[in-house]
């Protein structure tokens, strides 16, 4: 069962994964409150604007050419992140999320089914958006801090840490799994708080 019960909610938390991909936490924090701040996520623009429409509001509001941009031209990439989010748009359109984690009540499953039809979404992505709306805690998310951390514990080698397909992010995420049921805690757990420790020593690095 998750957390939200409103497509709105849901819609919202999917766009932050998406923003959250290769940028800092922060900035993907500030992109989703500046697009929610200028009404493009309410139902009234998001489902009824044409699609270049769309996609050049979304791409003024990342870009810091719209009032809603506390800092202007603070996100990376906005022409990139605003064609994946018109192509989200369409995706839902043919299936609104509510319909999506209906159909099964398997986290692997959903996550594969994301992973396919959702643009902008990758394993890491898909794993925080069920893990957020609290579908699941049972898949890892595994960023930059997590890997780093596994490969420093020897867990993980560098080459295994190099995800590029679901395969092998399946197979990183077994490692953290065992990793996390040795020492006793859940990995939703465990890479939250191996993510905030490994974040927090590298923003005291001089």
């Amino acid at each position: 069962m998750t957390r939200f019960i409103r497509e709105y909610e849901l819609r919202r938390e999917l766009v932050g994964c998406i923003l959250g991909s290769q940028v800092r936490y922060e900035m993907a924090v500030e992109a989703v409150e500046n697009l929610e701040s200028a009404g493009l996520l309410d139902d009234a623009y998001w489902c009824q604007r044409n699609d270049n429409e769309f996609e050049g509001g979304v791409f003024m509001v990342l870009a810091g050419r719209s009032n809603a941009s506390r800092h202007k031209g603070s996100y990376r990439f906005p022409g990139v992140r605003a064609k994946q989010l018109a192509q989200v748009r369409s995706a839902l359109a043919r299936a609104p999320i509510l319909s999506r984690l209906a159909v099964s009540s398997c986290p692997s499953y959903l996550r594969q089914q994301l992973i396919e039809d959702i643009s902008g979404i990758g394993p890491k992505q898909a794993s925080m958006f069920l893990r957020n709306i609290g579908k699941s805690y049972d898949l890892a998310i595994l960023d930059t801090h997590v890997l780093q951390f596994m490969c420093m514990q020897g867990l993980l080698s560098i080459e295994d840490a190099r995800i590029g397909t679901i395969k092998e992010y399946e197979k990183a995420e077994r490692v953290v799994i065992q990793y996390a049921a040795s020492i006793g805690y859940p990995v939703g757990y465990l890479d939250w708080a191996i993510w905030a420790t490994m974040k927090a020593a590298r923003e005291l690095e001089p």
